[in-house]
């Protein structure tokens, strides 16, 4: 509804005569409800229409003389009680209710720089062990071996050497594993160096790669180094391994050559007793 009917008619008029002389003309006020139009009325009747919830505020049109357009019920000044908000309450629990609060994440620089605070054996222990150990090791048995078979004569020496051969083995091993923790993975790891191809992969992070490697991923300078030195001894070790095979199978090198290597090979597969 855009516009009134002008008035409300005069049968209406004359219907509602008794209600129009109850109240002056200023305070008749008719409403639409439901497509059915109602009044006149005064605004305390409205008032009480409104709060019983007959008045839908936003359907629901009301007018009275002197109003150009039916406005929404709503839209009328003191119609509806307005319900004053609640203010909100003052929360006397702090503003962070979390009680744990994530630690920030640590950057690589900064878990690189406590290398010495990992557990486990640290590459200057790993090489020791896996290069130098059994190089002295054998040293000492070789330059003992007379001074023990004084002692305890040949048979007890052969079983002392054979013992004392694990003895590397055993330290390699143990090495290896607390080498795998330094760098933050699994003592387990071990077992892989028994795979080809995956023991290479480990064994350059256990001769190269820093402490905790395993999570900040980063080579520091003495890592760089080592990692050249490690991929080329492999590479190399690999083209000798190849150029042998080549020249055992007659494929590459001088006959002469070959021959020697043969006797080579047939001295270490059949060593003399």
């Amino acid at each position: 509804m855009n516009e009134p009917d002008s008035e409300p008619t005069s049968a209406e008029e004359e219907h509602h005569a008794d209600a129009g002389a109850a109240h002056s003309r200023g305070d008749n006020w008719f409403y639409s409800h439901e497509g059915e139009r109602i009044g006149p009325v005064s605004f305390a009747e409205l008032q009480d229409k409104a709060k019983a919830g007959g008045l839908n505020p936003r359907l629901d049109l009301v007018w009275k003389h002197g109003m150009e357009n039916w406005q929404a019920s709503g839209e009328i000044k003191g119609l509806f009680e307005r319900r004053a908000e609640p203010e909100p309450k003052e929360s006397l629990s702090p503003a962070n209710t979390d009680p744990y609060t994530p630690p920030e994440q640590e950057s690589a620089e900064e878990i690189m720089s406590r290398q010495s605070e990992w557990p486990g054996a640290r590459r200057r222990s790993y090489l020791f062990a896996i290069l130098l150990f059994p190089l002295l090791w054998n040293f000492v048995i070789k330059h003992a071996s007379g001074i023990m078979l004084e002692s305890f004569g040949p048979i007890v020496l052969q079983w002392i050497i054979m013992g004392a051969m694990f003895v590397p083995v055993i330290i390699a091993i143990s090495t290896t594993v607390n080498r795998f923790k330094n760098l933050g993975m699994s003592g387990w790891w071990w077992f892989g160096m028994l795979v080809p191809f995956l023991n290479i992969w480990l064994g350059y992070r256990c001769f190269a790669c820093p402490g905790g490697y395993a999570f900040h991923k980063k080579l520091d300078g003495a890592g760089k180094f080592l990692a050249v030195i490690y991929w080329l001894l492999l590479v190399i070790g690999v083209l000798a391994i190849a150029a042998a095979v080549s020249i055992l199978t007659g494929a590459y090198g001088p006959p002469e050559l070959q021959h020697k290597l043969q006797e080579i090979y047939q001295q270490a597969a059949h060593p003399k007793t």
